[in-house]
């Protein structure tokens, strides 16, 4: 049953074939005129300057879930994403990561994000989405979460091609603001991989998990489906 679990999961990242390709040329008509570094494609203005965002309080648990936000929010929702998710950034992070922001920051939303490496083994080499959600860990620490987080979706590898290594996690760190050494020191010495690996497992084994992205208030799924889902949670305008 947990490898059929797994799969299901890894498919519901994934989606249909068919769905992938489409979105493959989605991404293509995207990134018209971006420049190609290692392999891996960058937009300019992300390459070229940090990233802007919404900056917000969070806050690292020991079990590696990421919190954002006040705790006197009036919604409180559980995200789960893998960073090489097409859909996560397709249906979540496009069209409703900067309502997401702004809420948050706002004080009326209050965000537990669970980062897992589902993916782990769909680029080649294998490692990109566990990788990266140790970074975002580490960008969490340095209070940068929310600047690192859309810039890592605003530029999202493509399955197959090798994503980002540690020293490029590194760079996008610094164009969204991070400074100091520790954030560099924890990307490469993946600090944070059991913690990682610990969501992972723990999400798979929940009921309500329905692979990535999953977003719950409480125990209800929440369908993104519907444009409003925002709003109608939080009441705003």
């Amino acid at each position: 049953m947990g490898a059929t679990r797994t799969r299901n999961a890894v498919a519901a990242a994934r989606g249909t074939a068919n769905g992938r390709r489409n979105l493959i040329f989605v991404v293509a008509v995207a990134v018209i005129a971006a420049a190609v570094i290692g392999g891996v494609v960058y937009t300019r203005a992300l390459a070229d300057k940090p990233q802007a965002g919404g900056t917000y309080a969070t806050t690292v648990r020991s079990d590696g879930t990421v919190v954002a936000g006040s705790a006197s929010a009036k919604v409180t929702l559980d995200v789960y994403e893998d960073f090489l998710c097409p859909y996560c950034e397709h249906n979540l992070e496009i069209p409703y990561g900067k309502a997401v922001t702004k809420a948050i920051a706002d004080g009326s939303l209050r965000v537990n994000y669970h980062l897992l490496d589902l993916l782990d083994n769909e680029t080649t080499p294998a490692g990109y989405s566990l990788r990266a959600a140790n970074a975002a860990l580490a960008a969490a620490k340095a209070g940068r979460f929310a600047e690192f987080h859309e810039a890592l979706y605003a530029q999202q590898p493509t399955e197959g091609q090798a994503g980002y290594t540690n020293d490029q996690l590194v760079d996008i760190g610094r164009k969204a603001g991070i400074t100091g050494g520790q954030f560099a020191d924890e990307v490469k010495a993946g600090t944070f991989d059991s913690e990682i690996k610990s969501q992972t497992d723990a999400a798979q084994n929940s009921v309500n998990f329905k692979g990535t992205p999953t977003v719950l208030s409480g125990d209800n799924q929440v369908d993104i489906s519907k444009s409003d889902w925002l709003t109608h949670l939080t009441g705003a305008a």
